[in-house]
């Protein structure tokens, strides 16, 4: 079973990835921006640490040159995460979306809602490109029970 956990930034994607970490055998790979972060990284001339940890300042540089990386190749973070979990988040790009369809690379692709937090302009696509939506809007245990509900049905919840 292979996820891919998407929408706008602060919505919750990490929180999902490691909930399903703590409570499956599923390993969660982080987000996509883990493995862009060295593209940008060499870029600004600064190490992957610093970068990682100011990467929510800089979106719009992040999303330029992860157009950059996809140019050639929608699918490179998409691969280089799976590679290294069964859950993976971040992704923005619609070409990766149309990638991770295409490719059937992951089971399914799961929105990620919360109404608290603004759109990101970094986002090309919509829950309408994915299997299903999950709301975070009402606090940590009603997010993760749903989560929880979500995992039992997919036959991966490991108590």
């Amino acid at each position: 079973m292979k996820l891919m956990l998407v929408g706008h930034g602060r919505a919750g994607k990490d929180e999902a990835g490691e909930w399903f970490a703590r409570n499956t055998a599923m390993k969660f790979a982080g987000t996509t921006s883990k493995f862009l972060c060295r593209h940008v990284s060499k870029e600004l001339g600064i190490s992957e640490e610093e970068c990682y940890r100011d990467r929510h300042s800089n979106r719009e540089l992040w999303w330029r040159i992860g157009k950059k990386v996809r140019e050639q190749d929608p699918g490179v973070l998409i691969r280089e995460s799976l590679a290294c979990g069964d859950v993976i988040g971040g992704v923005r790009d619609l070409s990766e979306v149309i990638y991770a369809r295409e490719s059937h690379c992951v089971d399914l692709i799961i929105w990620i809602t919360r109404a608290s937090v603004p759109a990101d302009p970094t986002v090309e696509f919509d829950s309408s490109h994915c299997d299903l939506v999950i709301e975070n809007h009402w606090g940590l245990d009603v997010y993760h029970e749903r989560l929880k509900r979500l995992a039992i049905a997919l036959g991966v919840y490991a108590p």
